[in-house]
């Protein structure tokens, strides 16, 4: 039975423009599954989905994507369906690259169902003409086509309409027209709460703390309520704004427009150079709609707290964001309590680190806080173990390999014994149950010399000269890191 993955895929812009992109994916599914159950090759085939919802076909960086092709290298994929090969990839020339030579020489059949292209009946083991010209058409439309709709998406903005996806905390689309936002009663209160406790010269931490201790809904939270989900785990990737409220969180109400019933947009774009990363426009070529919807707060309210919000800003570390990755164990550290990522704050003396301190600010606002080890400790720690799990230098490398090779000439032998023993046996120079019992023997230890080369692999595999801690040595064979007050917890391995 052949394992089928089934690959679909919604833009961003698609989602953008449409209400409901589950339709887009169920027809897709529709189509790849009706396909699947009408051949007599496939039709009990296990099936498995991979799917990516707002990812460009443009770009190879896309988590469902991701997963396929590392089922793919896994061998545990032997056949790929698409609706058609643009929802596969549009960049024409690593979409030839994958039907020409990679799926090929992985013994992977793939099927681009509208285009009318299946692998396993290809000659020349690739892409034929019209399929190359087609993909470089896929190419040319992606750039065409995305451009008319952010253009479309433009006009609309400035004609009133909200194309925005999902409204900011305190308002929801309107039920008679998904153009239009209008105020969530449900969460108003806690839009102006948050600003009074500004206004009365709370800090953003202090807030957000208020706002715990009273367990006001999150914005996360209260979207999975609108959507109708039970909760956000397995709908979205868990971060702390989505569990509980944090000072970024809050900043990032107090300082929105919106609530004044004003419609800001033009803030940012993507680049047609750069892989179409978002490029954020100076705040003077903002567009602005006011009296576009109805407000939540005053004017005059949000314009006090900014001025607050200004008066602050000459405490904050300007330049501690530049560190924040000097650690070679930054994002692998989770908090053993709570399970969040642990944040790193450096001491630094003329932008040299002198010290590193880690926290949890999972539970930190929730006044759960330990005290963590400096991020030094830490990282020798892990140092020691990863150089006594995998460290091997050339010696212990070459002993591995004359090891394996020896059990190699020895299995080789053995079975040269057996064809020997066969023969005595058939000359009648041994009895059968003598023969039955070398032929276990032999087949016993073969086995186990076996199990040993495929350790050894294992063992080459892994090992390497670990003579300091890098990021690349960490992520090599580290997932994460779990801490506590105590120390390293526990470490999952890759």
């Amino acid at each position: 039975m052949s394992n089928v993955a089934i690959y679909m895929r919604v833009s961003v812009l698609e989602r953008e423009c449409m209400e409901h992109t589950e339709d887009t994916i169920n027809s897709q599914r529709n189509i790849i599954k009706s396909f699947i159950f009408s051949q007599e090759d496939l039709k009990n085939s296990n099936i498995e989905e991979f799917i990516d919802e707002g990812y460009s076909g443009s770009t190879t960086s896309r988590p469902g994507l991701d997963r396929l092709l590392k089922r793919v290298k896994q061998r545990k994929v032997d056949c790929i369906i698409v609706k058609d090969m643009s929802r596969f990839m549009r960049n024409y020339i690593e979409m030839g690259d994958y039907l020409e030579n990679i799926f090929p020489f992985m013994g992977i059949r793939f099927i681009a169902i509208n285009d009318g292209y299946d692998s396993s009946k290809e000659v020349q083991n690739g892409t034929d003409l019209d399929i190359q010209f087609k993909n470089l058409l896929n190419d040319y439309y992606c750039r065409d086509i995305s451009e008319k709709m952010t253009t479309a998406l433009f006009t609309a903005k400035r004609q009133g309409k909200y194309t925005s996806g999902n409204p900011p905390y305190g308002y929801i689309k309107d039920p008679e027209d998904h153009h239009q936002i209008i105020v969530d009663e449900a969460v108003r209160e806690n839009v102006e709460y948050i600003f009074e406790l500004i206004l009365e010269g709370k800090t953003l931490n202090e807030v957000a703390k208020i706002l715990n201790e009273e367990d006001v809904v999150t914005a996360r939270k209260r979207r999975c309520q609108i959507q109708g989900y039970d909760s956000y785990k397995g709908r979205w990737n868990t971060t702390v704004d989505e569990t509980i409220w944090s000072h970024s969180m809050v900043r990032r109400i107090v300082k929105n427009e919106v609530y004044t019933g004003t419609f800001v947009f033009h803030k940012s774009s993507k680049s047609k150079l750069d892989g179409g990363v978002n490029v954020y426009h100076p705040e003077e070529e903002w567009e602005k709609i006011y009296n576009h919807h109805e407000a939540i707060i005053s004017q005059e309210t949000y314009d006090e707290a900014q001025q607050i919000l200004k008066s602050r800003s000459r405490y904050r570390n300007l330049g501690s964001s530049k560190y924040k990755n000097k650690s070679p164990l930054s994002g692998l550290l989770k908090c053993s309590k709570c399970g969040y990522t642990i944040r790193f704050l450096y001491k630094t003396d003329k932008e040299k680190i002198i010290e590193t301190s880690l926290y949890c600010y999972h539970c930190r606002m929730l006044d759960e806080e330990e005290k963590l080890p400096n991020c030094e400790i830490i990282e020798k720690e892990v140092f020691d173990i990863l150089k006594k799990k995998f460290h091997a230098d050339a010696k212990d490398k070459k002993e591995l390999l004359d090891e394996q090779k020896m059990l190699y000439d020895l299995n080789d032998k053995l079975t040269k014994k057996k064809v020997k023993e066969f023969e005595r046996y058939k000359f009648g120079q041994i009895k059968r149950d003598a023969f039955i019992k070398i032929k276990n023997d032999i087949a016993e230890d073969t086995k186990d010399n076996l199990e040993r080369i495929e350790a050894i692999d294992e063992e080459l595999k892994t090992c390497g000269n670990i003579v300091s801690l890098t990021k690349e040595t960490v992520q090599k064979y580290i997932k994460e890191i779990y801490i506590s007050s105590v120390g390293i917890e526990k470490i999952v391995y890759r």
